[in-house]
């Protein structure tokens, strides 16, 4: 997203942004996930690894909107995820926590739920390459400038850079040093 405010220009990385704005509202939604209960339970498929590990954490799944049940055979049946989370993500999102929870890359269960919900925001962000209308873009931006604390996401990467119009004015040889 390009902006052009007080004579400097911002580059905003969308994906980026709306990436961190997820992740904080779920951290705010921490003591009461959003999630939606299912029509139809999806069935995920899991290897050996995974199973375990996703049924052994059926707690820690569930305080991040996931209801998952242990269906037998390799296999746990979702009945509710994520509101923030489109079906076609719900499934996605589950298999990359199980295997963040099958490689075990943590212990302390305050930070598993944090890589969870880094998952989560990743998953349903605005993609790079997605068509947005103005108006979403546009909310976008006025979400961002509301919240000025938010210059990261979740990974660490920039949301956004800024150019003062001077440099951009020294790039083309308008002005000297």
């Amino acid at each position: 997203i390009l902006v052009e405010s007080g004579g400097e220009l911002i580059l905003i990385d969308k994906h980026a942004a709306h990436e961190r704005l997820i992740y904080e509202k779920l951290l705010r939604q921490k003591e009461n996930p959003d999630s939606q209960m299912l029509l139809t339970p999806l069935p995920v498929t899991l290897d050996k690894n995974q199973y375990d590990a996703v049924t052994q954490n059926l707690d820690l799944l569930a305080q991040a909107g996931f209801e998952a049940e242990d269906f037998g055979m390799g296999t746990v049946l979702l009945r509710s995820v994520p509101t923030i989370l489109s079906g076609d993500d719900a499934e996605g999102a589950f298999l990359e926590i199980a295997g963040q929870l099958r490689a075990g890359q943590t212990s302390v269960t305050t930070e598993k739920i944090d890589w969870i919900y880094h998952t989560i925001a990743c998953k349903s962000a605005v993609k790079g390459g997605d068509k947005n209308l103005p108006g979403e873009l546009a909310e976008l931006v006025l979400t961002l400038i509301g919240n000025p604390e938010v210059r990261y996401c979740p990974h660490g990467r920039p949301i956004f850079v800024s150019l003062k119009q001077r440099e951009i004015e020294k790039y083309f040889g308008r002005i000297q040093g």
